[in-house]
């Protein structure tokens, strides 16, 4: 243990003495530890809110959709060849809902975003996310009310102009006053607002909470029904997940007269798609990051090492001088390892405490969450003791070997 204590007090003795080239020879090591704790706890904290928020509000929920906009990650090549797929339809969706004997809730989805703007005297916010939808959309999505009530099934079949509106909406059209039963214009056509949903934490930096759900009856008579719709299944159970989403294929290929050996002219995406997509994403990041950091480290170690030799050669007398006293090999050996290990120790701490830094700035002036795990810095820690050791090991070897004798000559 006095061993030990004495390698660390000379190991920081030298760093302090010469803070420069210290500073330079942790720079790769310090960059290393910082990109792994940085990168890998805006991964967990990305992860954490995928599975949480985004996964997580839809387990026992599937969507029929004309073409899967998560293929141009996966494979272009199937992504361009769904573009020729048939539009899902409003007969689509009430085959669905009359045929399928494993569902809870089956409801038809048209979304019109882009530059749209809603307008009440002389107030308006822009770039609403307007979706048409029919009465089922309550049991479905997590949309809770602040005031009023959902869209009924009466509003759907008697194609009436009312809105749904999200909080960030109401706020903005109607500070101080109660939406209910006021008109909303959009794209020259008024709507009359019957409720106003709970607000929505945002999902990456994204607002939730501006937009406005009619039915989709109405939706259609404004901009056209020539587009093709989304349908959300929501199964009876997560037991029943599985055979509700077989039921829903098997519904949709004979609607569309397709044969055993033809592919799906459809798409039926899941959670559980989207969850895989994104392990792909994350693992690919973290193997690039293996990658670029391994060279730096290696980098950093070498420059360790070389630094450790130089040491060695000024530290030649000082070697002899123990050897003469009587300090064994072993010894010498050890005080070296100690004073590298210490070394990259340092590097890694200023590394650790950086990365966090970056992480917790990314965190306050981004979109993308972040989280602190234990095992990153486990992990952290038990690199640089292994660069300490694996780089340290030949610089202290040669000062193990070196002959009193010889090394009392040097001056």
């Amino acid at each position: 243990m006095i061993a030990l204590l004495e390698g660390v007090r000379i190991a920081l003795q030298a760093i302090w003495g010469q803070k420069l080239r210290s500073a330079l020879t942790l720079l790769c090591v310090i960059i290393a530890i910082l990109s792994i704790i940085a990168v890998v706890s805006v991964l967990d904290g990305m992860d954490l809110y995928v599975r949480e928020e985004v996964a997580g509000a839809g387990a026992n929920v599937f969507t029929l959709r004309r073409v899967d906009e998560l293929k141009v990650l996966t494979d272009l090549q199937v992504f361009l060849d769904s573009l020729g797929n048939p539009r899902i339809t409003l007969a689509d969706w009430k085959a669905l809902r009359a045929e399928m004997t494993l569902a809870e809730f089956v409801d038809p989805l048209r979304s019109r975003s882009g530059d749209l703007q809603a307008v009440r005297d002389g107030r308006s916010i822009r770039n609403v996310d307007l979706q048409g939808r029919g009465a089922e959309y309550p049991g479905i999505e997590d949309l809770d009310l602040e005031r009023g009530r959902h869209l009924t099934q009466a509003d759907i079949d008697q194609r009436r102009e009312v809105l749904v509106i999200g909080a960030q909406v109401a706020e903005t059209l109607f500070p101080g006053v109660d939406p209910l039963g006021q008109k909303v214009r959009l794209s020259g056509r008024h709507y009359e607002v019957v409720g106003v949903f709970a607000r929505r934490s945002n999902v990456l930096g994204q607002d939730r909470n501006i937009f406005a759900i009619l039915p989709l009856s109405a939706l259609f008579a404004q901009f056209g029904s020539f587009r093709s719709i989304s349908v959300q299944v929501k199964a009876k159970s997560l037991g029943d997940f599985a055979a509700a989403l077989d039921e829903a294929r098997t519904i949709m290929r004979v609607r569309h007269g397709l044969r055993p050996q033809d592919p799906d002219d459809f798409n039926l995406t899941t959670a559980e798609q989207f969850l895989t997509l994104w392990e792909k994403i994350s693992s690919g990041i973290f193997a690039t990051l293996i990658g670029v950091v391994s060279i730096t480290l290696v980098v950093g170690g070498i420059i360790i090492m070389n630094v450790m030799l130089v040491s060695v050669t000024e530290r030649t007398r000082e070697v002899g001088l123990r050897k003469a006293l009587g300090a064994r090999r072993g010894m010498i050996l050890f005080q070296f390892l100690v004073e590298s290990v210490t070394l990259t120790s340092v590097g890694g701490v200023v590394g650790i405490v950086l990365g966090f830094a970056a992480a917790f700035l990314i965190g306050a002036f981004s979109p993308l969450p972040y989280s602190v795990k234990p095992w990153s810095i486990v992990s952290a820690l038990v690199i640089v003791f292994a660069v300490g050791v694996f780089f340290g090991l030949y610089p202290a070897s040669r000062a193990a070997r070196l002959q009193p004798v010889e090394a009392l000559r040097r001056e």
